[in-house]
């Protein structure tokens, strides 16, 4: 077996068993806002509107000469920084030769969700350049195929412009990326020892693992190092790093070069199972990918016709990324809490953002979104004990909720179970006081729980599911009395039955 085959095996077999806690969880709303992440969807009243305006502060670049500084001419297609008018700096990218808005709307339909999800990405807009308007910048250089860097001319960005699609008045439909003051990308395994704040492993930040749901959602097989950017911020006279996500060109239908490859998101560009799979075979062992049903349009690239069947857990990037293959069961469920709050009217205007001109194709793309969205909460949000939100009354009356009823993805339980616990902070230690159940999902507190001021307490609550014997495995919520009242201030769920 090929060295490169047998090292894809070996991370896909090992990290799966390094399941450990994330140690970025809060105790009581299991995930912090950082310089990785800010809780937006689920945790503000966002609108469809706040989701197709997405990170943009700016109207995007002003008309006007456009000073080309750069060109990308590595990989599989070109690019160019410019300044505007304004002297500000973009970074832009276009749609593949002969497929008018594939590449750039599929950049803007991720860019605009991933920011309702909560992650840092960089403001981006749909621009028309017209080569006219285009100036050379002094200092600019072109590095040609094989060649050295030499001054750049006019017609090195007529020749990159060859490459790639054109309107039929003669401008170039463009993403426009407003630049940030780069130091770097981060990987996702390790810390980066520069950064004095950079204390968490990523393999082990909830953030970066979770991605991995909402990467297999918009099927964004291209997530790896080198499409993440650190951008140095400077805010209230402090400086620090943030950790943004960059570069979604290859998501959806869309490859960088033309549609995906119909094995992308099925397979790693190494598959060492599979192709173990067929020598037993002799060849007649038929993958997935081959019996998927395509939709193809020039706008979207290759979509999967029917997602309803659509299994998460199934789903591959080009390559194994080591946060994905350490993501633990409580991982996706906040995940999937997270993507289950994104409504059809927001999936609707992050396709509309995209400006694609294709009403059938928009269509589909937002089906297709919808389907995988809650194919991931039927998946995830069942998969381990769903009950969120815990509130105790004053009166010792506990109400919650049931994310995977409350989304219509399993039915109710014949009922709820809690254990009640004074608790000693200091110690950890728990003294059992009582039980209670119900049918609905408001449980009683037992008459000896301690309610003076400054007390603990923990409650250990299940749901009695038959068919979802993992909801029997507790979560635990801890309130401390204060004036009369119960603060929540724990809450902890178990990933593993």
């Amino acid at each position: 077996m090929p060295v490169d085959v047998a090292m894809n095996l070996l991370i896909e077999l090992v990290y799966p068993t390094l399941n450990v806690r994330p140690p970025n969880t809060q105790m009581v709303y299991e995930f912090p806002e950082s310089s990785w992440f800010t809780n937006r969807i689920g945790r503000l009243p966002l609108t469809a509107d706040d989701v197709r305006k997405g990170p943009d502060v700016t109207p995007g670049p002003l008309p006007g000469r456009w000073t080309v500084t750069a060109s990308k001419t590595d990989g599989v297609s070109p690019g160019f920084t410019i300044t505007d008018s304004a002297r500000e700096l973009w970074f832009l990218k276009f749609d593949p030769l002969g497929y008018r808005g594939m590449g750039t709307g599929s950049e803007m339909v991720s860019t605009k969700l991933l920011w309702a999800l909560g992650y840092h990405v960089p403001e981006s807009h749909i621009a028309y350049l017209h080569p006219e308007q285009l100036v050379i910048g002094e200092g600019a250089k072109y590095e040609p195929p094989g060649g050295k860097k030499r001054p750049m001319q006019l017609s090195d960005i007529a020749k990159l412009l060859k490459g790639v699609d054109r309107e039929a008045d003669g401008s170039y439909r463009v993403i426009a990326g407003r630049a940030l003051p780069k130091v770097g990308e981060f990987r996702f395994y390790g810390t980066n020892p520069d950064d004095p704040n950079d204390v968490v492993p990523h393999e082990h930040r909830r953030e970066l693992r979770g991605y991995r749901v909402f990467a297999a959602w918009l099927n964004h097989v291209d997530s790896h190092a080198h499409n993440t950017l650190d951008a140095l911020i400077k805010e209230n006279g402090r400086a620090f790093v943030r950790h943004y996500l960059q570069d979604f060109s290859s998501t959806l239908g869309a490859a960088s070069n033309g549609p995906r490859e119909y094995w992308e998101g099925y397979e790693y560009l190494l598959e060492g199972r599979e192709s173990l799979r067929q020598i037993p075979a002799f060849g007649f062992y038929i993958p997935e990918w081959h019996t998927v049903d395509t939709y193809e349009a020039k706008s979207v690239g290759r979509l999967p016709q029917d997602n309803t069947r659509f299994d998460p857990d199934r789903w591959k990037p080009r390559v194994p990324i080591q946060a994905f293959l350490r993501a633990r069961a409580d991982d996706k469920f906040w995940a999937a809490r997270k993507l289950s709050a994104i409504t059809d009217d927001m999936l609707r205007a992050a396709v509309r953002a995209a400006q694609l001109g294709d009403p059938e194709s928009e269509q589909v793309l937002v089906k297709m979104l919808a389907d995988r969205r809650d194919a991931i909460a039927r998946s995830y949000l069942t998969a381990i004990n769903p009950i969120t939100d815990p509130v105790l009354g004053a009166t010792g009356v506990l109400t919650f909720r049931n994310a995977a009823v409350d989304g219509g993805f399993a039915h109710a339980p014949a009922a709820y179970h809690a254990r009640w616990f004074n608790f000693d902070n200091a110690t950890g230690r728990s003294e059992s006081v009582g039980e209670s159940s119900a049918t609905a999902p408001r449980l009683q507190a037992p008459p000896d729980l301690l309610r003076r001021g400054g007390v603990f307490i923990k409650v250990e609550v299940t749901a009695i599911d038959q068919p979802q014997p993992s909801w029997q495995v507790p979560v635990h919520a801890y309130f401390r009395r204060d004036a009369g009242t119960w603060r929540l201030v724990g809450f902890e769920r178990t990933a593993e039955p």
